[in-house]
């Protein structure tokens, strides 16, 4: 019972943007009119139950809008406030407001602008008294194409395991501002209660920006870092659970 209410609880969290603090001062790289577009998809999608799993990162937004718009209206020293416009496949569009605060939270749409290889994007915390949370650091500062511009670029990748629950993270942001380019992560999720297992992988691409240059690269060749930290799916899983149709 207490590894089911632990899980019930790491969901949650993983679906909030409740961070400790870093001791870590971080300059903020956009400014007010700042916008970026991103285009969002669930890839895949395993699972006896429905879409998306109660208690779960994944929401509809991931896999039924045309696209996701952030644009900067504020910035209050390391806060940015967005308006978040929602263009939704069944035809609307729908509006809200996000804070996005570049030390400590969790959905790390955005960090530090000019952060070097080796430092730390988010600090570690206690997560609910039970699991500790690892501190992140920038693995590498590529330098990746586009049709406009070559940016350099900086890239973490990290896992996590919690009671079975395995999350896979891949995350670049653009060096200059600290935006984020390209979001990936994979999950194979372990039972809850009522809730079925499930697996999935959820992709954000940035499609298009008022920033000149500032658009997703071809990540053929980069995107291959997923390679070490890929899980194989048993077959019989593939077989047994019905797939989200993508």
């Amino acid at each position: 019972m207490k590894k089911i209410t632990l899980l019930t609880v790491f969901s949650v969290l993983l679906s909030s943007t409740a961070f400790l603090p870093m001791c870590q001062a971080v300059t903020v790289g956009v400014s007010v009119g700042d916008w970026f577009k991103y285009k969002v998809k669930v890839t895949e999608y395993v699972s006896d139950g429905p879409f998306p799993p109660p208690l779960s990162p994944l929401t509809l937004a991931d896999n039924e809008t045309n696209w996701i718009m952030y644009n900067v209206t504020g910035i209050v020293q390391d806060v940015i406030n967005f308006t978040v416009t929602y263009n939704w496949k069944n035809g609307t569009t729908t509006y809200a407001d996000m804070n996005e605060n570049v030390t400590f939270s969790y959905v790390m749409l955005a960090i530090g602008a000019n952060m070097n290889q080796g430092e730390m994007v988010r600090d570690t915390f206690l997560f609910f008294g039970f699991y500790q949370w690892p501190a992140l650091y920038l693995n590498a500062s590529i330098m990746l194409v586009n049709p406009n511009a070559t940016r350099e670029t900086n890239v973490c990748n990290y896992s996590i395991n919690i009671y079975g629950s395995l999350y896979d993270y891949l995350l670049y942001w653009d060096k200059a501002t600290g935006m984020r380019v390209y979001y990936e992560n994979h999950g194979n999720v372990a039972q809850i209660e009522t809730q079925p297992a499930y697996v999935y992988t959820v992709k954000w691409e940035l499609v298009d920006s008022s920033l000149n240059g500032l658009l997703v690269p071809d990540l053929t060749g980069p995107i291959l870092l997923l390679a070490t930290m890929s899980i194989t799916l048993p077959i019989a899983l593939l077989h047994r659970r019905k797939k989200l149709r993508i």
